[in-house]
């Protein structure tokens, strides 16, 4: 008998490898997410931490940051109410591990450290994730895999999880990307050159 999680894995790949992760998978499954997190689970330190990740993740530039569009309370909620207890132990040890990194790098934690030396952290992080190796299927389907395994480290959750927040937000889809609620029509071949930037569906 096919089991969710072999479901979830076939889905995925007849999306033909749209970027989707495990909250994402739970809603095709008929998940619903609340508007805030149910409970809270973070310190008044590590949530001003998932902020400041985030803002790194997707910075201010010429259209607002993950702050302005609310996804550090997007990840929290996510963390809370949709993560399994593997995936949320991960992702609590992954922020400690952060702060871990600025003690042992510049003798102050995560919070107390400069921008660049955030910066340091994370990439520090992203280079631990890019090592890791899913035990779920490989072959056609080993992108798909990763996207549905609890086990993936901290980095590649907490930027899951600001780039989903952010493009399924108002910010995102009306000012990072361009938005047309009434196209009127289809036009498959549209020149990008025209917006400067995606449009958002």
């Amino acid at each position: 008998m096919m089991n969710r999680r072999d479901l979830l894995l076939m889905g995925a790949s007849a999306m033909g490898g749209v970027l989707i992760g495990t909250p994402t998978l739970r809603a095709m499954a008929g998940e619903s997410p609340s508007a805030s997190a149910s409970r809270a689970i973070f310190s008044s330190a590590q949530s001003q931490m998932i902020s400041a990740l985030a803002e790194l993740i997707i910075p201010t530039t010429d259209t607002p940051g993950a702050i302005a569009a609310g996804t550090p309370a997007f990840i929290e909620m996510m963390a809370t109410d949709w993560y399994t207890d593997t995936e949320r132990k991960i992702f609590f040890e992954g922020l400690a591990g952060l702060d871990a990194f600025c003690r042992a790098s510049f003798g102050k934690d995560f919070l107390a450290v400069s921008e660049e030396q955030r910066v340091a952290a994370l990439t520090d992080a992203e280079k631990q994730a890019a090592s890791y190796v899913s035990p779920l299927p490989g072959g056609f389907l080993a992108g798909m895999s990763k996207l549905i395994d609890e086990n993936t480290p901290f980095f590649a959750k907490i930027k899951e999880l600001t780039v989903i927040g952010y493009y399924s937000s108002e910010v995102g889809a009306k000012q990072e990307m361009a938005y047309n609620p009434m196209p009127m029509r289809y036009e498959g071949d549209y020149d990008y050159a025209k917006t400067g930037r995606r449009w958002s569906y």
